[in-house]
């Protein structure tokens, strides 16, 4: 069972651990650590952050620069429609209702996350996406955001 923190665009989050979610399939089901269990319909959500503790670090500042990572997934800026912003890798954003993103940060609690492109404002990609991330200024310690604040 993977653990999870489930964003929903109206801001809402989840966590616990899933062992049922599939991208193709509109409702999974996330277990907390209080034995509840929650019915997930992916229609209402922003994304699926797959999570290293449930905890996080709230005093972690995330980097967003790409690096010198080798790989052949694409590097690409993410601006959600509620103004969050991530920065990092996938092959397959161009397609489908989703995607799997891998964030640029190794130091990061989040792992990898599933994006619903309905609650993506714009997606740049390549040297736009290196453009972007250099340009990004935190907006200040708030504690909020998809790795930190879970």
């Amino acid at each position: 069972m993977k653990l999870v923190a489930v964003r929903y665009l109206d801001g809402r989050v989840v966590k616990g651990r899933t062992a049922d979610f599939k991208p193709a399939v509109p409702v999974f089901h996330v277990r907390a650590d209080d034995g509840t269990a929650t019915t997930v319909e992916a229609r209402d959500l922003k994304a699926v952050f797959f999570i290293r503790t449930a905890e996080g670090d709230p005093s972690h500042e995330e980097r967003k620069d790409f690096g010198s990572k080798n790989t052949a997934e694409k590097k690409i800026w993410i601006e959600f429609i509620d103004g969050e912003q991530l920065a990092g890798w996938s092959s397959s954003f161009a397609s489908g209702k989703g995607f799997f993103f891998t964030p640029t940060d190794p130091q990061s609690n989040l792992e990898r996350a599933y994006v619903y492109k309905d609650a993506v404002l714009q997606i740049l990609e390549g040297a736009e996406a290196e453009a972007a991330a250099a340009a990004y200024r935190p907006r200040g310690r708030s504690g909020i955001g998809p790795a930190e604040s879970f």
